[in-house]
């Protein structure tokens, strides 16, 4: 083997993220890669910054988990548009270089899933080369201790999953290779809810104007039960689908393989700031290595500058995040839709037609089934103050997911108004003049109204811990930050919003507002008319890696 001055000076983790310091920075045509022990997957590193490259576990490059394996770091000067699986890289290794003698099995690294009961783990070490090894297994450091009724549950839902597997299949054996296919189908499909969402909803309008026909599928499978009637409706459906448009994770397709369908992510959260899906991986409630965000053709965004962030939520390539801009967002810009909506709003709700605080936070608590809000740390009757001081009205709006409601005191309910069960708090932001939230999307399509934004961030740091973010949080909120219940009422009085971030908060996270993002998802997708600089983004992407 032949030696070369390059060198690893650190290794780190952000989340599933490994970085790796290379010295000496390089002013020639240099490539890092990872390269498997027989040479027969190797992946190209990210760079990140001068000297800095980084490696995405729960995807490399090709929308895949990093497979089992012992790798070497070497590099190249031609890179992965030139590279090919013949290249020679038995001149090239790169050595690690401990820092202060540190013990490189300090960055070792597991990630905790199904239940808690198997991880996922990275090892390094440094013999001769430096190298580091994935493998996936059951946990060892707990005892496995399963009750009988769970075994018994999981038994079942497996034989049922199997049987439904085959229910699919011979659908989709029906109703794709037996009929003559000429329509498109565009199913609409959520395991999340049995109430379309706005998203949705909106691309349904579009989809209808453009003269199509599509079919829905909304459920609620976390929550309740189907009989097996329903699911064979709803595996039909999925059999016939050219088209699937989803607007959250679906667990149906965590263990069902749709075939013949070109299947969309529209995710609800425009750019919110929890992590969720892979950017949270091996903490509470992550997806398996395998799941259903790895069947996604593509992923919707408003802007190129954020799809990065959707990207690594489903663990797919950004370039298959097309920048097409939020659905919602055609009728909630529209003029008309604005002064119908907000003249109903005040005529049914007379209270908004003062000064309106909307106060909107997340839910806490792991998923839908466990989510709450700690209305402790709220103190109404100070809140009643603020509100008569500036001459206000609160308005509350929770999260769906947060079914026990606003304990508001009687006396109060003339500046205290609980309008969580209104459908659509994109329509009230017409009528706030201030929000307040705290690690909510809802930031995104308020910021349209140009408006001032509070935070209420009273569990930042434990928020961080245990659910983490996908970019520093303090630095991209488009309003002021406050950490106590005592600092949000004084930046009301004192009307101490930073409202100048939100104009930069705009700059950043959109990219086209005209109204149209219907007409474009159709077009790129259902029509097949996605422009040409995307279609190259997506191949060279897929290039980085290479079996």
């Amino acid at each position: 083997m032949s030696t070369n001055n390059k060198y690893i000076s650190n290794i780190y983790w952000d989340r599933m993220w490994i970085f790796f310091e290379i010295k000496p920075v390089a002013s020639e045509r240099f490539f890092p890669y990872i390269i498997n022990a027989d040479g027969s997957y190797k992946a190209y590193l990210l760079k990140h910054s001068e000297g800095l490259y980084k490696l995405n576990i729960t995807n490399p490059g090709n929308c895949r988990m990093l497979p089992l394996g012992t790798y070497h770091i070497a590099y190249d000067n031609a890179g992965p548009l030139e590279a090919s699986a013949s290249s020679s890289t038995a001149d090239s290794f790169i050595k690690y270089c401990s820092p202060e003698n540190k013990d490189i099995t300090e960055d070792n690294k597991r990630f905790i899933y199904f239940h808690s009961e198997r991880e996922y783990r990275v090892d390094f070490s440094d013999n001769d080369v430096f190298s580091f090894t994935s493998s996936d297994g059951q946990r060892t450091d707990i005892k496995k201790r399963i009750k009988i009724k769970t075994r018994l549950e999981r038994r079942r839902h497996r034989i049922a999953k199997t049987v439904l597997r085959t229910v699919y299949n011979f659908d989709y054996f029906k109703y794709r290779k037996l009929s003559k296919h000429k329509e498109k189908n565009i199913l609409l499909f959520s395991d999340q809810s049995e109430e379309m969402g706005s998203n949705m909803a909106a691309l349904k309008d579009g989809l209808i104007r453009a003269g199509y026909k599509p079919e829905e599928s909304l459920r609620a499978v976390t929550t309740k039960h189907y009989s097996f009637a329903h699911w064979m409706k709803t595996l039909k459906k999925l059999a016939k689908a050219d088209y699937i448009f989803l607007d959250d994770h679906s667990q149906t397709t965590d263990w069902l393989t749709i075939k013949g369908a070109t299947i969309t992510q529209i995710w609800h959260a425009g750019a919110g700031f929890k992590s969720t899906g892979y950017s949270r991986f091996g903490m509470k409630a992550s997806p398996a290595p395998v799941s259903g965000h790895r069947q996604y053709n593509y992923g919707i965004t408003g802007s190129r500058n954020i799809r990065h962030f959707f990207s690594e939520v489903w663990g797919i390539n950004d370039s298959m995040v097309l920048p097409a801009g939020m659905p919602r967002l055609d009728k909630y810009l529209d003029k008309a839709y604005q002064t119908k909506t907000k003249e109903k709003l005040l005529m049914d709700y007379p209270i908004l037609s003062k000064r309106v605080i909307l106060f909107a936070p997340t839910y806490r608590g792991a998923n839908k089934k466990h989510a709450y809000y700690p209305y402790k740390k709220l103190d109404f009757d100070e809140m009643y103050r603020v509100a008569e001081e500036t001459d206000s009205v609160f308005v509350f709006k929770m999260h769906p997911f947060v079914s026990k409601p606003v304990p508001i005191p009687e006396e109060y309910r003339d500046r205290m108004f609980d309008i969580s069960g209104y459908p659509n708090i994109n329509d009230l932001f017409y009528v706030t003049d201030l929000l307040i939230t705290d690690y909510s999307s809802n930031i995104y399509e308020f910021s349209l109204m140009r408006k001032p934004i509070l935070f209420f961030a009273f569990d930042i740091d434990g928020y961080s811990n245990s659910r983490g973010f996908h970019r520093d949080y303090r630095t991209n909120v488009p309003g002021k930050i406050t950490e106590t219940f005592e600092e949000m009422c004084a930046a009301i009085r004192a009307e101490d919003f930073e409202y100048e971030k939100v104009e930069e908060y705009i700059e950043n996270n959109f990219e086209k507002t005209d109204s149209h993002a219907c007409d474009r998802i159709i077009d790129w997708i259902i029509r097949g008319n996605i422009p040409e600089e995307y279609k190259l983004e997506m191949k060279k992407e897929f290039k980085r890696v290479i079996c």
